[in-house]
């Protein structure tokens, strides 16, 4: 790398660091959203459109992150408090170490769960009745929603008890510069190797057949919580200190991909659910209570 390309690099860690990281980054969210645009059946789009006023949710994608301070205070948490949730939005969730399987809720024993597959439900649930909502609660949840899912399977947003809690929050050096290593993940990752836009990528990553998809979106956020988990063990070997090549960065991207795409065929299938009873009724055996 030479030293132009070193400083510019070094930048735009240094941007990514300052800000609040969260699973993805604009582009990927953004990519997410739009393959799952994608796959909305014409009753969904429609209804989801209504919420949004028109808007696509792909430009809403990272509203999440954007916006933090006042969704925490909108999604109930206190912060004149001492509610330990303030501090965060439930971007993460987690799993057993020893079988992969998601936590449930959001509280083991007192101690709060960062739990993002439960709010992802619980906004399921809440937007099956949509038109019972006020217009800034559905399009609070709707978005949220959209989020995620999107972060559910961004790798370092696993946490594994007890072997793994850190999220990848310590430094590592990638092609012979220091960054957090759940910023590369976040964003960096991604735009070293597509820096185009989020539609060129979805187009390129959007390419499964109707029984690949099928097979992918089967089951229940809780059942793709449990497959990410599995699928992304491996990222989490990555020791404080490492120094990750072009050789480690070439052996992630099929998995950055995969998990981008399962994404946003989980994301329509999710929308799907809640917004299309016929889409709904075919795929009964998958419908949470809601």
């Amino acid at each position: 790398m030479n030293i132009l390309n070193r400083s510019a690099f070094a930048a735009l860690c240094l941007l990514l660091c300052c800000t609040a990281a969260s699973g993805w980054g604009r582009q990927g969210h953004a990519t997410v959203a739009r393959i799952a645009e994608n796959h909305l059946t014409r009753t969904t789009a429609k209804k989801v459109s209504a919420i949004m006023h028109g808007e696509p949710i792909s430009g809403y994608a990272s509203y999440a992150d954007e916006n933090k301070k006042h969704l925490l205070v909108d999604m109930g948490f206190d912060p004149t408090g001492d509610d330990p949730r303030i501090n965060t939005l439930p971007h993460t969730f987690e799993a057993s170490a020893a079988d992969f399987e998601p936590f449930r809720g959001i509280n083991d024993n007192g101690r709060y769960v960062k739990n993002c597959i439960h709010f992802i439900e619980q906004y399921a649930a809440d937007l099956t009745h949509w038109k019972e909502l006020d217009d800034s609660t559905a399009f609070t949840e709707l978005v949220l929603l959209v989020h995620f899912v999107g972060d559910m399977h961004c790798p370092e947003h696993i946490r594994y008890n007890p072997d793994d809690m850190t999220i990848g929050y310590y430094n590592v050096t990638f092609l012979g510069d220091e960054i957090r290593y759940h910023t590369l993940w976040d964003s960096v990752i991604i735009s070293q190797r597509y820096p185009w836009s989020f539609g060129d990528l979805a187009y390129i990553l959007d390419g499964a057949s109707d029984a690949e998809i099928e097979e992918i979106t089967a089951g229940k956020p809780y059942d793709w919580g449990r497959d990410i988990a599995r699928k992304c063990r491996p990222v989490h070997d990555v020791q404080p200190g490492a120094k990750l090549n072009s050789k480690w960065y070439n052996e992630q991207l099929p998995l950055v991909r995969m998990q981008l795409r399962d994404a946003g065929y989980r994301l329509a299938k999710e929308l799907n659910m809640i917004f299309d009873p016929a889409f709904a009724r075919k795929h009964k055996k998958d419908a949470i209570s809601r």
